[in-house]
């Protein structure tokens, strides 16, 4: 009389008794293969993440843009860069940055300009001088 063990097996017998595994398991030096897979993929990520550096370059959204091409074009004013900052689709800060700012006359020009061109408060208008 023979004895059949109807018991489901486990997942770690079933995998254990997968062809795939009992291949694997005649190949010499499996773990050190593993280990140097391992290590050669954390050097990958590691590699791309060592070499990411901020950005120096600003971007503008089209708007920013024109308002800058726009106030670029007053006298005494030379390379303007600007930035909008909503809460919602209301405008709650304008940041205006340009050469030729230090001259009391032309940041006034500056600031009347931005906010004639925006639809805002002088309030929420900031200008500084360009390095």
């Amino acid at each position: 009389m023979e004895v059949v063990d109807k018991r489901k097996q486990s997942f770690v017998e079933r995998i254990k008794s997968h062809p795939f595994a009992k291949k694997l398991a005649g190949i010499k030096n499996l773990k050190i293969m593993i280990v140097a897979v391992i290590i050669a993929i954390g050097l990958i990520i590691y590699s791309g993440v060592g070499d990411f550096q901020p950005s120096e370059v600003t971007y503008m959204d089209d708007e920013e843009t024109r308002l800058a091409t726009t106030l670029s074009q007053i006298e005494g004013v030379g390379e303007v860069k600007t930035m909008i900052t909503r809460n919602g689709d209301e405008i709650s800060g304008v940041l205006v940055i340009a050469e030729g700012a230090e001259n009391i006359s032309v940041m006034l020009k500056l600031l009347d300009a931005t906010s004639t061109a925006m639809g805002v408060d002088k309030s929420i208008v900031e200008v500084y001088q360009m390095e």
